[in-house]
């Protein structure tokens, strides 16, 4: 109060809220290192903590969150597939319809051209249409059962039908693929009625016909099994692509190349072609001979690639065939490594028969001949897969995979070159140990084997 030290009496002072006060200081400060209050440090001591909370808490979101994706997964299956196509090239490349040349289907070039009318007209006993797409369940192979085992009484067949395939010799040497396609053909189909033609590249047909791994194979079948080699300017003579300036074209893939050659062997001699990178399953393909066919790529109907011709049937001097060489001859050139004369080819040349009003070839579902192209629920598993995850299936799913196998013809495996069956896998257990024991059985009798069924 005012006067107040006068009368002996201290000045009083109320401490402010923020008064800074001074630190205490301890004795200990003189033998501790001289460590001492700071607020940097508190700081500092405070962030470390809140630091390892929050990694904490990060450590938990990452737990739940793992856990979640690992559920989802077990709950659903992803199928996710991307492709990017130019705007500019569908429109140039895909949508037009291309005009049919003026002569393949006309009936004067028919009737004085080799091709069977008699063949490709006559009524037919198997419908190879589903009339809908198949991609759920066991539908595809459910179909593919209901077509007979056997060729049925009254079906109109070739005399003889010619398996062909192609091996580019400077590619890769034969291997132990190669021989199991050939066995699978020749020890499994018709012996009265089918043969194979092996189509080479090499110089001279010795160049494969003396390899230790075919000699024993060309000893066995004796004339059902011959080895030719391709020429392509010959083969080619008398149609659209006659002396033209792409008939040597090739790739590091053999795709441009072997596209070609099956159009220009079938057209010449006609039968089925069967890309090597194929195996057959012994089912008789007779059944199927009724109509010419290329097959469906795989089971999801891509707009852009619906077809396929890993396995493909026209008898000679097919007018579709024809329409394959003028297209080729009258487009430009494919692309290598790409399908231009393979799948697009067949696409294009499809729409153009059906927009001229002729009756188009036909289209083989897609697991008749390649079953593992569809979703991880329905597909044929990986021919190539690991054979000890496959002993963990369980009879159930064994004998559903056997049961499908036993209804397809056949299974292509797309090059996968450097790939090989593995023992007691699948394809071993289902289709090559019943091929092997029909050639065992082939060399012990003279008598026509049945086909598998």
């Amino acid at each position: 109060m005012p006067g107040g030290a006068n009368l002996g009496v201290p000045a009083l002072r109320v401490p402010q809220l923020f008064d800074r006060q001074p630190h205490k200081r301890s004795p200990s400060i003189l033998f501790d290192g001289g460590m001492r209050y700071d607020k940097l440090t508190t700081k500092r001591q405070r962030g470390w903590a809140l630091v390892a909370r929050n990694a904490k808490l990060l450590r938990s979101i990452a737990f739940a969150s793992l856990f979640l994706v690992l559920l989802f997964f077990w709950r659903y299956q992803v199928h996710v597939e991307i492709q990017l196509y130019s705007r500019g090239w569908i429109r140039n490349a895909i949508v037009p319809v291309r005009p049919l040349s003026s002569t393949c289907f006309d009936p004067s070039r028919i009737a004085s051209s080799a091709y069977n009318t008699t063949l490709a007209g006559a009524p037919a006993f198997v419908d190879v249409h589903a009339g809908i797409g198949m991609p759920l369940g066991r539908d595809c192979y459910n179909f593919a059962g209901t077509l007979p085992r056997q060729p049925v009484d009254g079906m109109i067949l070739p005399e003889r039908t010619t398996f062909h395939t192609y091996w580019r010799n400077d590619l890769l040497p034969l291997g132990d693929r190669q021989i199991a396609l050939l066995h699978s053909l020749l020890a499994t189909q018709d012996r009265a009625s089918t043969s194979v033609v092996l189509w080479t590249n090499a110089a001279s047909p010795s160049a494969l016909t003396n390899l230790p791994i075919l000699r024993p194979l060309l000893e066995l079948y004796g004339e059902r099994l011959e080895v030719r080699r391709v020429d392509k300017q010959a083969l080619a003579r008398g149609t659209p692509m006659d002396g033209h300036k792409l008939l040597d074209m090739a790739d590091k893939q053999a795709w441009v190349d072997g596209d070609l050659v099956r159009v220009l062997v079938l057209n010449a001699l006609g039968g089925v072609w069967v890309d090597f990178d194929t195996i057959m399953t012994g089912r008789d393909m007779r059944v199927l001979l009724e109509h010419e066919w290329v097959t469906q790529w795989d089971c999801y109907d891509k707009p852009y690639q619906p077809l396929n011709g890993a396995m493909m049937h026209f008898h000679r001097d097919s007018p579709y065939l024809c329409e394959m060489l003028h297209s080729m001859a009258s487009s430009p050139p494919p692309a290598k490594n790409s399908v231009d004369w393979g799948s697009r080819l067949y696409h294009k040349v499809w729409r153009s028969i059906i927009a001229n009003g002729h009756k188009p070839f036909k289209i083989l579902p897609y697991c008749f001949t390649d079953g593992p192209s569809c979703r991880l629920d329905n597909r044929l598993p990986d021919p190539f897969g690991d054979p000890r995850a496959e002993k963990r299936w369980g009879s159930g799913r064994w004998e559903d995979v056997r049961s499908k196998v036993g209804n397809v013809w056949a299974v292509h495996l797309h090059n996968q070159w450097d790939k090989g069956f593995p023992r007691g896998g699948w394809v071993d257990e289902m289709i090559l140990k019943p091929v092997m024991a029909q050639v065992d059985g082939y060399r012990n009798s003279n008598s026509p084997l049945e086909a598998a069924e």
